[in-house]
């Protein structure tokens, strides 16, 4: 399974040697159905993608502080795939105290490759062509699911406003 990181998009302009160095630290981790994958406001450093089967990524509607007063309740934003080898957990290659914004559930058994955020800046540091295509490779996904949010908080806002002046 791990020789399928040369179709992985997120490696996409890397060499067959870069393609090791990461085989090197990645490991495959199974998941059943139902199981989490990724819980939401959890701390934890790992990027995981999805090899085989689906996952759904969810959003709590309340923020932390409430969740003991109120009824917890959770939106499913999105399924996914692996057909375009999606990856989950890249935000947390960026923070110094990483908190997992989403909660990832496995809506079938999958297959996830992980690699340790740790164990990636190695990597990077050792062939820093790695770290460049793999960083410039990240940060073009994130800037498309940030137009998105975009785009998701103008509707909100919009609706919102047309909803108090009813």
């Amino acid at each position: 399974m791990l020789n399928q990181l040369n179709r992985v998009p997120l490696f996409s302009g890397l060499n067959d040697a870069q393609i090791d160095l990461l085989k090197n630290v990645s490991q495959l981790v199974q998941y059943e159905q139902d199981d989490f994958i990724i819980r939401e406001y959890e701390a934890d450093n790992a990027l995981f993608i999805l090899i085989e089967g689906e996952v759904e990524i969810s959003k709590s509607l309340v923020l932390p502080e409430w969740m003991n007063a109120v009824k917890k309740q959770e939106k499913a934003l999105l399924r996914v795939s692996a057909q375009n080898y999606p990856f989950f957990g890249e935000m947390a290659m960026f923070d110094d105290d990483p908190e997992r914004s989403a909660n990832i559930r496995a809506m079938t058994t999958c297959t996830m490759i992980k690699i340790n955020k740790t164990d990636l800046f190695k990597v990077t540091e050792s062939d820093p062509t790695i770290g460049k295509v793999v960083f410039k490779n990240i940060i073009s996904v994130l800037v498309s699911r940030l137009k998105k949010a975009n785009q998701d908080i103008l509707k909100l806002t919009t609706a919102f406003s047309l909803a108090l002046e009813s």
